[in-house]
């Protein structure tokens, strides 16, 4: 939330400040400071403006100060700090940590065992934000005999475990 200081005028004022013209600037990272323009301030109006794209993964929030000053050069008020939060979006794809996970699983395992696997990918969305959830599943699997479900995946651990009976020792399987 912004807060703006109020505005302190002297009782039984004659109004003589109203013809006074402000100026107004901004400084700090992402103004006067790297990342350079990122935020520019109508000099007339005080309308601030984003110049370019924001990224969250780069900066997750940017802290100006606004200042005002009047036509002789001086302070009309003390500068306001605001803080602009950037807010995240779903713009990250999951990316597994490894490009194949490899494990054993004996023959006669009963379903439910769990397999010496489990999968696990990273998401450079903001952590703990629904942009950053990850669920997993198994796509496809290779060869789809004697079973296509021969094997599951915790859609939120990732370990996978024994799905069906079947396996044979003489068949790869590969998932996907």
């Amino acid at each position: 939330d912004w807060v703006i200081p109020p505005l302190n005028i002297p009782e039984n004022s004659n109004g003589k400040d109203q013809s006074k013209t402000l100026s107004y600037s901004i400084t700090g990272p992402g103004a006067d400071q790297d990342p350079l323009h990122i935020f520019i301030v109508q000099k007339d109006t005080g309308d601030l403006y984003v110049t370019q794209r924001l990224d969250r993964e780069k900066q997750d929030f940017y802290k100006l100060l606004i200042h005002a000053v009047v036509e002789d050069g001086s302070a009309a008020e003390e500068p306001i700090e605001i803080v602009i939060n950037v807010i995240d979006i779903n713009d990250n794809k999951p990316v597994f940590t490894e490009d194949i996970f490899a494990g054993e699983v004996f023959e006669s395992s009963p379903i439910g065992t769990v397999w010496m696997i489990q999968v696990n990918a990273t998401d450079l969305d903001e952590p703990g934000s629904d942009n950053s959830i990850i669920k997993y599943s198994i796509q496809s699997q290779d060869p789809q005999k004697p079973n296509s479900s021969l094997f599951t995946i915790n859609p939120d651990t990732g370990v996978i475990t024994v799905g069906a009976a079947g396996l044979d020792s003489q068949v790869r399987f590969s998932k996907k």
